[in-house]
């Protein structure tokens, strides 16, 4: 064989058919890992949008258990001769109740929690320039379907939300009833005196800002009213926590 034969015979390239066959097999490589990184993301999505659920959730609880094993608390005060006396709050006198509620719509439902300002001058929004004597944090739904609250007497308050996503807050309290011993689960509009209630069950529905469209409701899982949840491709959760109010400890002989 000459070496001009030899030249040619090394310098063949591949047929038509085996460049066609593999640019298939490219791709195919390159379609199942777009699909898998596709898959990937929209998991990944789905568990920051739960985690973002789940993280609202725990700031809203936080502050409002936080209050709520303030409400009524009583507190030492020193005397000139270096005695203490406990100081009963004045949040449990007529007009500055340590607990109030009021029941209905999602834009109504709204739970005050109120303490001494000597105890924690810090209201829920982390404030303590109020110069009253007492510290009375009022809970509720805004519009843009987050959680807010104020001190209703800190002048010139307004709300400011602690929680985004909120789409609805339900309430229910114990109400213990001495004589026969029970203690009952009621709204606020059937409580007869709130200076009976011992624990307050506090429920959110929350859900994520963003939509993930590969989320599918779970027929099991329903909201604070028994309510199947939308199907909108957002992240829901319903959270429910009994929160007891430590200062009525003595309501039940």
């Amino acid at each position: 064989m000459s070496p001009r034969q030899c030249a040619t015979s090394a310098q063949q390239g591949y047929t038509l058919p085996e460049l066609l066959m593999g640019m298939a097999l490219s791709l195919l490589v390159i379609a199942a890992a777009t699909a898998a990184y596709g898959t990937s993301k929209q998991t990944w999505n789905a568990m920051a949008a739960a985690d973002a659920v789940h993280a609202n959730a725990r700031v809203a609880l936080r502050n409002i258990r936080a209050q709520a094993h303030m409400a009524g608390a009583a507190y030492l005060k020193a005397n000139n001769n270096g005695d203490f006396t406990i100081e009963i709050s004045l949040s449990e006198d007529a007009g500055q109740t340590a607990l109030a509620g009021v029941n209905g719509t999602k834009s109504v439902e709204s739970l005050t929690l109120g303490h001494w300002h000597a105890l924690d001058a810090m209201d829920c929004q982390g404030n303590t320039g109020s110069s009253h004597t007492s510290v009375r944090n009022d809970y509720k739904l805004n519009t843009n379907k987050e959680l807010s609250c104020k001190d209703l007497n800190l002048t010139n308050s307004t709300y400011q939300a602690l929680a985004e996503g909120v789409e609805d807050f339900q309430l229910r309290y114990a109400e213990a009833t001495p004589n026969t011993q029970t203690i009952q689960w009621k709204t606020a509009n059937q409580v007869t005196d709130m200076a009976q209630v011992l624990a307050i069950e506090v429920c959110l529905r929350v859900a994520s800002i963003t939509t993930v469209h590969n989320t599918k409701p779970n027929a099991n899982l329903k909201g604070c009213q028994d309510e199947s949840l939308p199907t909108d491709g957002r992240v829901r959760r319903t959270f429910k926590r009994v929160v007891a109010l430590r200062n009525r400890d003595e309501v039940m002989p």
